[in-house]
Formats: structure tokens, sequence, C-alpha cells
């Protein structure tokens, strides 16, 4: 059970961070399941990239804290309090950097839709 939150963390990080990744560079279109699904985000394939990659930054930075934050009483000492500790301040910057993402790529969408 000690194991279970990093894991966690690191999965949903993975999906998070590779989602993102992919729909910045073009390879994820716009779809259902995956990636920020605003509606202006998926009104078209042109502001779907650019609301990705206006997301990419926030995302990117709260998925590495969160790594790095879970990381950390792994290497110094796996105790489960010290894990649950951090758990839940590696959540708290992964679900803080995921919204900040969202909303900027929410902006950069509708920049991109009022665009001519």
């Amino acid at each position: 059970m000690l194991f279970v939150v990093p894991l966690i963390v690191f999965a949903g990080c993975a999906v998070v961070f590779g989602s993102t990744l992919a729909a910045a560079r073009g390879r994820l279109g716009v779809n259902h399941l995956a990636g920020i699904r605003f509606h202006h985000v998926m009104a078209s394939p042109e502001a779907w990239q650019a609301g990705h990659r206006a997301a990419l930054v926030p995302v990117t930075i709260g998925c590495a804290l969160a790594v790095g934050s879970i990381v950390v009483p792994l290497v110094v000492g796996p105790t489960e309090d010290a894990i649950a500790i951090w758990a839940i301040g590696s959540m708290v910057v992964l679900l803080f950097g995921t919204p900040v993402g969202t909303w900027r790529a929410d902006q950069a969408a509708t920049d991109v839709l009022a665009s001519p």
C-alpha cells in the first residue's frame, strides 16, 4: 500500500502530460477522450493545437513538481507518513497545474477562433 499513491501520481502525470504534449505537437487530434475538452478548444483543429500549446508550460510545471515532490520521500526514507504528506502535496501541485493549463488553453483557443 505504501507505493500505490506514488504510482497513481506518476500515472496521472504521464496521462496529463503525454496527452497535452501530443496534442500540442499535432499528433493527437480533436477527440472526446484525451486532451483538454473545452468547447473553444474543440472548435477546430487550429484551436485544439493552439490551446494545448498554451497549456503545455503550466501542465509541464505541475507534473514536474508533482513527480519531484513524490520522489523526495521515496529517496530520503519511505515511511508511510512521509509518503502520505508528500503525496497530498504532489496531488495539490498537479491539480493546480492542470486547471491553469486548461484556462490558458481556453484563452488561446478563443483567440484563434476570434482571429479572421
